[in-house]
């Protein structure tokens, strides 16, 4: 029964894996099942034993790569106490994440981000999951006295994730021919110069607190 569960899992991922390709470097509208099949190398029939259909398939994309990024994510954070740095880290690995998987990304940012029926799905219920984690570490900065309380901590959020998501959704417009990780360390510094309180107003100035911020590489 275990072995049998196993199988199924990696089928699942095998598909999963063959339709970000699919549609990654087509598009929604032009992907078919047949050609995600084809990739995957299994017969057409076998794809809908696991999703409902080529909309099912495509927003469950999200649930798998967004579980990936967790746990990877918590994985570089570990040993990461004050909250600049864990900002400083997170800005890295989300560009670092589309960068190596730019399929995804061109699927994540340029079609679902702006599907309606997407923001409806079970499965952007995972996306939120990053918008929670980044709040955390927010609320903790605030909590350290490192980051304004003045501000609401929804809005520095937001500041910060439609900062990387502008950038991110730039390079893939551009066809990705810049590198996405150049000036990663001037997007810290907007971002912290515009939310650190009075106390750490030396924070990210100094070169002690820029080697701090280049833990991250």
């Amino acid at each position: 029964m275990v072995k049998q569960h196993k199988k199924k899992d990696l089928r699942r991922k095998q598909i999963i894996e063959a339709a970000i390709e699919v549609f990654g470097n087509n598009s929604f509208k032009e992907a078919s099942i047949s050609e995600i099949a084809q990739r995957a190398k299994i017969a057409e029939g076998t794809i809908y034993q696991y999703f409902k259909n080529k909309e099912d398939l495509f927003f469950s994309i999200p649930a798998e790569m967004i579980e990936e990024f967790w746990d990877e994510l918590d994985l570089h954070l570990q040993g990461i106490h004050d909250s600049f740095n864990k900002m400083s880290k997170f800005v890295w690995f989300y560009l670092y994440h589309f960068k190596m998987n730019p399929a995804y990304a061109r699927s994540m940012m340029l079609e679902m981000r702006v599907s309606k029926n997407f923001s409806k799905s079970k499965t952007h219920d995972k996306v939120v999951w990053i918008y929670e984690r980044v709040l955390e570490i927010i609320k903790e900065g605030q909590e350290e006295g490192l980051i304004r309380k003045d501000v609401e901590g929804y809005a520095i959020r937001e500041m910060l994730m439609g900062m990387l998501e502008a950038r991110l959704t730039r390079w893939l417009l551009k066809d990705e021919k810049f590198d996405l990780m150049e000036n990663y360390g001037e997007i810290c510094d907007l971002i912290f110069n515009g939310i650190k309180s009075s106390a750490a107003s030396n924070w990210g100035s100094s070169p002690q607190s820029m080697k701090l911020l280049n833990i991250a590489n």
